[in-house]
């Protein structure tokens, strides 16, 4: 195994969901963050039990699909009678948001993909990505694949994160037609998350896949994004997407709904 040093100044990304970002800007990200593990089809779970902290560049959009779908995962089981009746709701009311009180406690539990933008303030050792490397090269796992386990003895302290990306958030009204330029924006944004799946499944190189994504769509990040600190994420949740309780419910369920839909147009199976 080789070990290699990114240098600082460099810009890495995080991925993670939206419930983790105030315990992130109180303390920072662990020495070592647990990788969530994701099931692809008839893959293991890709999953770490080393030290170390994932960061990427398209992969850093896998780690926060793979967090928001077993956050979605998590709370739809815990709560399959309401959220039925949620989805029922939403089918014979179409555009009408459903007058349903008891989803306040569980849409403070809905995660919602995010990726932090950090900014290295030292030199950080760091390690090649099994998934892709098997011989340890850690400098070919970022040139090649732009993903690597960042070593930092105290962790990243929260104010090397400059920014948090996330995705276009659709209303009611937004999501009565999928020709809405806001809910095209929101499906173009899952795009990029089924871009670090196709990273991992396909063993696709993030260069082409993005390069392609950015002719396409001019950029390679998620559509929105905030300044990381205190006043960045006050504003964030006072969003009414985030705010009204039943509004993050319909994102979640329409991100999910796109995360599924082009994932199998790759011929990737989400188990």
């Amino acid at each position: 195994m080789t070990s290699f040093f990114l240098p600082a100044g460099l810009v890495v990304k995080f991925g993670t969901v939206t419930t983790e970002l105030y315990p992130i800007l109180r303390n920072g990200l662990a020495p070592n963050t647990p990788r969530v593990a994701l099931a692809l089809g008839e893959h293991p779970p890709l999953a770490r039990s080393d030290e170390g902290i994932d960061i990427g560049e398209l992969m850093a959009y896998f780690s926060a699909c793979a967090a928001f779908c077993e956050a979605t995962s998590k709370l739809h089981q815990s709560h399959q009678e309401v959220m039925a009746r949620f989805v029922d709701a939403l089918q014979s009311a179409h555009g009408e948001k459903p007058a349903m009180p008891e989803l306040e406690g569980i849409a403070q539990h809905a995660g919602l993909p995010v990726v932090l933008e950090i900014h290295l303030a030292q030199d950080c050792l760091m390690e090649a990505d099994a998934r892709f490397i098997d011989n340890g090269n850690a400098e070919k796992s970022w040139k090649l694949w732009r993903s690597a386990v960042l070593q930092v003895a105290n962790g990243i302290p929260a104010p090397w994160i400059k920014r948090f990306y996330f995705p276009r958030l659709l209303d009611f009204r937004d999501a009565m037609s999928s020709k809405n330029p806001r809910t095209q924006e929101q499906t173009t944004d899952a795009a990029l998350l089924v871009g670090g799946l196709m990273q991992a499944w396909h063993k696709d190189t993030p260069g082409d896949l993005l390069l392609a994504y950015q002719k396409q769509y001019k950029r390679i990040n998620f559509s929105q994004s905030s300044q990381f600190d205190e006043t960045g994420l006050e504003r964030f949740f006072n969003l009414n997407a985030m705010l009204d309780p039943a509004t993050r419910l319909l994102n979640q369920m329409t991100l999910w709904q796109d995360i599924t839909a082009l994932a199998r147009k790759q011929e990737i199976p989400l188990v």
